[in-house]
């Protein structure tokens, strides 16, 4: 996604509660009103042949404030394998893509945080933005499997699928993703990078698409 689609898609995120609030760039000026945004950057997405992920660049998010330290003391000198072992579990267990249930002491804060349609620097605004997206009642992450594959990287193939907590309630279908994570020095996870059996342009659709959701878990 360029970056004239990443900001319209993003201020959309800051005016969902209310769909009649104005857009405004980072100087205070008006952009548009939250439909015409949203009627803008489908249109960026399908000039621009958003049909091959590919890792968005990096920009301010208001709403996600300013990176931050989180968690307790970092767990420096692990080996690759027990890094591995630890986001096994918080994949399958802490469900952490739809939860933001993950070990905060294995990654940097100043963690980059790929996927097709985002870029984010910073475990704490991570965690944020994770807490805008999936509702975890109806959501989940179905890891494939997860492997070593160099001294400082790890690779994890997942399905990923639910609700999300917008008003009204888009279902994300269930999509496959690759996951590569790479260690800095130190041993913390200094990025996360995704990528999508998915387009862009198919994800930034069913956001904005409305759905019900399914019946209560017995």
């Amino acid at each position: 996604m360029n970056q004239a689609t990443s900001v319209l898609y993003f201020h959309h995120l800051q005016t969902l509660a209310d769909p009649h609030r104005p857009v405004t760039a980072a100087d205070g000026s008006l952009l548009a009103t939250p439909l015409a945004s949203l009627s803008a950057a489908m249109f960026v997405a399908v000039a621009g042949g958003m049909s091959h992920p590919s890792p968005a660049s990096a920009i301010p998010l208001a709403p996600l404030g300013r990176t931050k330290r989180v968690g307790g003391d970092k767990r420096t000198g692990m080996s690759v394998d027990q890094i591995k072992d630890i986001l096994e579990r918080d994949l399958a267990v802490g469900q952490y893509f739809v939860t933001g249930d993950l070990t905060q002491e294995i990654f940097a804060d100043d963690c980059r945080f790929a996927d097709p349609t985002n870029d984010v620097s910073g475990l704490s605004r991570y965690l944020t933005a994770l807490g805008l997206l999936f509702d975890p009642p109806y959501s989940s992450v179905q890891l494939d499997g997860i492997q070593v594959t160099g001294p400082s990287q790890i690779e994890a193939d997942w399905v990923l699928g639910g609700y999300l907590k917008f008003p009204w309630t888009p279902k994300v279908t269930p999509f496959k993703g690759h996951t590569v994570y790479t260690l800095n020095p130190e041993g913390l996870i200094q990025s996360q990078v995704q990528t999508w059996s998915i387009s862009p342009w198919t994800a930034l659709a069913e956001t904005f698409t409305p759905a019900k959701l399914p019946p209560p878990k017995a």
